[in-house]
């Protein structure tokens, strides 16, 4: 369990910054006040062991929404479109898919291949300036250039990634076409 002051903060992380998020969503359904449903969130959130919450929007967004379908449960009439919106799970869905997260990887390492195949005085420029966040001079500093060096060496690491980018594209195009002859494919 959270003290007092954890609590708040992991409420201020990560809840409040999302909270317009699931308001837009609460907007679909007009049979009860947003505001009260935002509310009885937060008196959840209050009083549950969120130690173990692993994707806090996700979880605000669950609590929010079977807040929803309780008060639906209990009302006499329920509109036929409203079912709908709680059926679609078109709340924000906050994890990435298993297809999201293996493109991202496959990126990664692309990238990383990419940056290796740089001169080195390239690379250590652009990993200092965009890897690691320096600031120009600093990067001069460190590597013992001139600033007008460190600009240099980045643009042409940044035109040697971007035709590597696009040396993939074009090999993604000839792999989609496959070989061809006029308008026809052969295989």
């Amino acid at each position: 369990m959270l003290a007092g002051t954890e609590r708040s903060h992991w409420l201020a992380t990560y809840i409040l910054p999302n909270e317009h998020t699931v308001r837009a969503w609460l907007a679909r359904f007009p049979d009860f006040d947003s505001d009260d449903i935002i509310q009885e969130a937060y008196v959840i959130l209050s009083e549950a062991d969120i130690s173990w919450v692993s994707n806090p929007v996700g979880y605000f967004q669950t609590v929010c929404r079977n807040l929803v379908l309780r008060h639906y449960k209990k009302a006499q009439i329920v509109s036929v479109t409203a079912i709908a919106d709680l059926q679609d799970g078109s709340l924000i869905e906050q994890a990435p898919s298993v297809e999201d997260i293996a493109d991202a990887r496959a990126e990664i390492r692309f990238l990383e291949d990419v940056v290796q195949q740089l001169p080195e005085k390239c690379r250590s420029v652009f990993i200092n300036r965009k890897i690691n966040g320096y600031s120009q001079k600093e990067c001069s500093k460190q590597l013992g250039i001139s600033e007008s060096t460190v600009e240099k060496q980045l643009a042409r690491a940044l035109v040697l990634i971007s035709k590597l980018y696009g040396q993939r594209e074009k090999n993604a195009q000839k792999a989609k076409t496959g070989p061809a002859r006029g308008n026809r494919r052969h295989f």
